[in-house]
């Protein structure tokens, strides 16, 4: 099956908000399906068709784990990156007693809140800010940690400005210490290689609808040994570490994305990433010749696919509103946001306004040039608008 010839919903080819979310690839529902309808029973039933149910949540945990260097018992399905999220600040936390954590300033909100949840209950959180470039310095890190430092957590690649951070450095730095480290690989599924082992981290988290596959799945690695505490209490399933009856139809559809990502099937197939990078350089280039002022947020290795750009003198939700008008969809900041300024832009020393002028560009496997060729001409036509409106 190839990936380019895939038929994808209409709107996919200028929808450019892959980082907030991507279209279902037809591979991934066809297989996940039979688990909406005819295959119902819960897998928790000892009767033949509970343990039906259960063997395709198994198989689905063993792609997962082939797809990630992991080992089966080591994943527990989630409702999604955020709840994994929470599972590994607030587990670790618990199971210690840790009263010091450690998160970049840059992290998801669903860190940073949860950290912030943690703090009002007593527990100091160091945040530490990145440099200009959007990276953390893994020696900012270290100079972090205290004896009581129960966790640090630090994202693989940053969903709004797409630069990768230096986990295997911090995750050195964090074992020598005896510190686990949380990181938070969600906005980099798909885009760059995830093996657990050769990152050197102890939880891991990802999203299934960042990878083609659809919203209510996640999975959360927990390195074997590491005491991490449960977040739901239920009735034992996962190996006691989050109870309720399993969602199967969003497990299989996650286990069947990772299984074609391992096989280079889907986001990795050869020679994809190097197509996406060489549309969004394309984008830059083009965007810079509509407007010279414009400047790239981020700097150094970053995701092939992800482009935050300043438009000097544009509100972002304004040019938002205007690309979307004529069927072009970005982000401005991330995709929760709320018109407030990027956290992660200002986190970085850009000002608020800088942050409020800032969009979003974010490439998938539908993206073509006859994509950008229209992103850019209806780029040109929302700036046009944008500058009328303020006249």
């Amino acid at each position: 099956m190839s990936v380019m010839k895939t038929r994808w919903p209409e709107g996919a080819e200028t929808y450019l908000d892959v980082n907030g979310s991507t279209p279902v690839h037809p591979a991934v529902l066809a297989g996940a399906e039979p688990f909406l309808a005819g295959q119902f029973a819960n897998p928790s039933a000892p009767h033949p068709a509970g343990r039906a149910v259960r063997a395709a949540i198994d198989a689905a945990r063993e792609d997962a784990a082939r797809a990630l260097g992991a080992r089966e018992d080591e994943l527990v399905f989630t409702s999604g990156g955020s709840e994994s999220n929470n599972h590994a600040l607030l587990g670790v936390l618990a199971a210690t007693q840790g009263r010091h954590l450690v998160v970049s300033a840059i992290e998801h909100k669903s860190v940073l809140s949860t950290a912030a949840w943690l703090e009002r209950r007593g527990v100091t959180v160091t945040r530490v800010a990145p440099a200009a470039s959007g990276a953390v310095d893994p020696a900012a890190i270290e100079r972090a940690l205290r004896p009581d430092t129960a966790l640090v957590s630090v994202m693989l690649a940053n969903n709004e400005t797409g630069v990768l951070q230096p986990v295997r450095e911090i995750a050195r730095a964090t074992r020598g210490r005896g510190i686990p480290l949380h990181v938070d690989a969600v906005a980099a599924l798909g885009k760059v290689p995830i093996d657990v082992r050769e990152l050197g981290c102890d939880l891991l988290s990802i999203a299934a609808h960042k990878l083609y596959a659809p919203k209510g799945a996640g999975l959360l690695w927990i390195r074997t040994g590491l005491a991490v505490e449960p977040l739901i209490h239920g009735c034992g399933q996962q190996r006691g570490l989050r109870g309720g009856t399993e969602n199967a139809f969003a497990a299989v559809a996650f286990g069947r994305a990772l299984a074609l990502l391992a096989a280079d099937r889907l986001a990795d197939a050869p020679g994809e990433h190097a197509r996406q990078a060489a549309l969004r350089d394309e984008l830059w280039t083009r965007i810079r010749e509509l407007v010279p002022g414009a400047q790239r947020n981020g700097a150094g290795p970053s995701l092939p696919n992800t482009l935050n750009v300043w438009f000097p003198g544009h509100a972002g939700h304004s040019l938002q509103a205007a690309l979307g008008a004529r069927g072009v969809a970005v982000a401005a900041g991330s995709a929760a946001t709320c018109a407030s300024p990027s956290h992660v832009l200002t986190a970085m020393g850009a000002s608020p306004q800088r942050a409020s002028e800032s969009l979003r560009f974010s490439l998938g496997l539908a993206t073509t040039a006859g994509s950008i060729a229209a992103a850019v001409e209806a780029l040109a036509e929302a700036l046009g608008a944008v500058r009328e409106a303020r006249a």
